[in-house]
């Protein structure tokens, strides 16, 4: 790449050809026939619902490589909340879209890593599949039954010509192609009662955009509930709602997820959500998670500069300044990332040594870890 930071015809055509034989390579084993024995693992630990190991999630495009997802570790233990929080573009949403194998090709692929999930078959038993090898034609076994999703913006998620009832009888004719209609609509009415909607049968009959932003969020969870899934990833799931409908929503996150005894993966930048919400909590930048821990390490002993910026942040009543706090600078250019510190440029608290290789994970707790040169062994040992 010239000085300049622009691109020759000769170079573009340079990074295309490689591009297209990377995925060329990846297209063909994400829809190639394999026996399930080849995507068959096993949990590290048996507690967790989900493991998420070096996980590289890439978008190859003319310009170059965009690493969104670069080398994430982490795990959603059983019957928890783990919230995922960030900036925009920090890969908070790529890293969801993984699990659910959703990532749009040819451009975007799962490069390389492991998503171990611990599924329930339909005879009571256990299987562990690795997402992130499984073929595209067999993913079915576990998106939208066994992991479901709520996006961000019920209204762009709903079709605009179908009712209500309409969509959430597609999820159980998916998931049981033996079922009648008359069981579709008495499961699906089941679901609306269950997140809280008061006369079901009219919003059954409804079209989407007869409804409040909060009552399709609402049908979005029971669209989710349909095949009652042992782990639900809500991405942003209180956007563009009102605080009051905020609070009910995240009220009935948490009362679902004692009903039906599954796990949450939180994905939000709204710290004081994560707060209310999350028993873990792992904070990404650039792609990677440089901070985790429990609800409490993070908020009563925040370690990573960015993490503490993020909590200066947050408007408080306590504050003595009449300015709000905030990170300068701007999330790097995710093409051709360094290889040293990607919040060096931000960072106040930036040392010689931070221009050195990028910093590993330093286990401060059983649960606590960091990834910054500010904390060593020594650190660790004290």
């Amino acid at each position: 790449m010239s000085k300049t930071n622009h691109l020759s015809g000769k170079e573009v055509r340079a990074i295309a050809k490689e591009n297209k034989k990377i995925v060329k390579k990846l297209e063909a084993y994400k829809n190639r026939k394999a026996p399930e024995s080849e995507y068959l693992t096993e949990m590290k630990d048996d507690a967790n619902i989900l493991e998420i190991d070096d996980l590289h999630t890439y978008f190859f495009t003319e310009q170059g490589v965009v690493k969104a997802v670069n080398g994430v570790s982490f795990n959603i233990p059983k019957h928890a909340t783990v919230g995922v929080v960030g900036e925009s573009g920090c890969g908070k949403s790529v890293t969801s879209m993984s699990v659910m194998r959703l990532i749009q090709g040819p451009a975007g692929q799962i490069y390389s890593g492991s998503i171990r999930f611990n599924a329930k078959e339909a005879d009571g038993t256990e299987k562990v599949y690795d997402i992130a090898k499984m073929p595209m034609r067999d993913i079915h076994k576990i998106r939208g039954n066994q992991i479901a999703m709520i996006f961000q913006e019920p209204m762009t998620s709903l079709n605009p010509v179908f009712t209500i009832g309409q969509q959430l009888d597609e999820v159980t004719f998916i998931n049981d192609p033996k079922a009648t209609k008359e069981m579709a609509k008495a499961r699906s009415i089941e679901m609306l009662n269950l997140v809280g909607i008061a006369i079901p049968e009219r919003v059954y009959d409804s079209f989407p955009h007869e409804l409040s932003g909060g009552m399709r969020q609402r049908v979005m969870i029971s669209m989710a509930l349909a095949a009652d899934p042992r782990l639900i990833i809500a991405d942003e799931p209180t956007t563009a709602l009102d605080v009051t409908i905020q609070a009910q929503i995240l009220d009935l996150l948490r009362d679902l997820k004692e009903k039906i005894d599954g796990s949450i993966m939180l994905i939000t930048h709204d710290l004081g959500i994560i707060a209310e919400m999350a028993d873990y909590v792992v904070v990404m930048y650039a792609g990677r998670v440089i901070e985790q821990g429990t609800v409490q390490e993070i908020f009563h002993n925040p370690m990573h500069p960015y993490t503490i910026g993020l909590q200066k942040s947050k408007p408080t009543l306590d504050s003595d300044s009449d300015t709000l706090f905030n990170i300068p600078g701007n999330v790097p250019n995710p093409i051709n990332m360094p290889n040293y510190c990607y919040f060096r440029e931000r960072c106040s608290s930036c040392t010689k040594k931070c221009a050195g290789e990028y910093p590993g994970m330093i286990k401060v707790s059983p649960t606590h870890y960091v990834a910054c040169h500010l904390y060593g062994e020594e650190q660790n040992n004290g």
